[in-house]
């Protein structure tokens, strides 16, 4: 079973634009790993971004990977653009 997280931001007002243009980089190093992503959704009203990934694999192993990636270091400016953030891994249930 696929291990699955999932991550929610506080986007800083008027960030929408460089935070969208680093995270779209960032999918594209998670991929290079191994991660699928199941969903982004913006909620640009409260300002929130949310998505979720996952990974077939040892995700912790994956993860350790991914962020020691030149590449991704290099996109941890994304902070620039986020106040807070929430990450947790969760369960995905089968719909009935």
């Amino acid at each position: 079973m696929a291990a699955t997280e999932l991550k929610r931001y506080q986007i800083k007002p008027d960030g929408w634009d460089g935070f969208l243009g680093i995270w779209r980089r960032i999918v594209a190093v998670r991929r290079r790993h191994g991660f699928g992503i199941l969903f982004a959704l913006a909620d640009r009203e409260q300002n929130m971004f949310t998505w979720a990934i996952s990974h077939d694999g040892d995700f912790d192993a994956a993860a350790k990977g991914y962020y020691d990636d030149p590449e991704r270091i290099e996109l941890e400016i994304v902070g620039n653009y986020v106040s807070d953030y929430e990450i947790r891994k969760v369960e995905v249930l089968d719909l009935p």
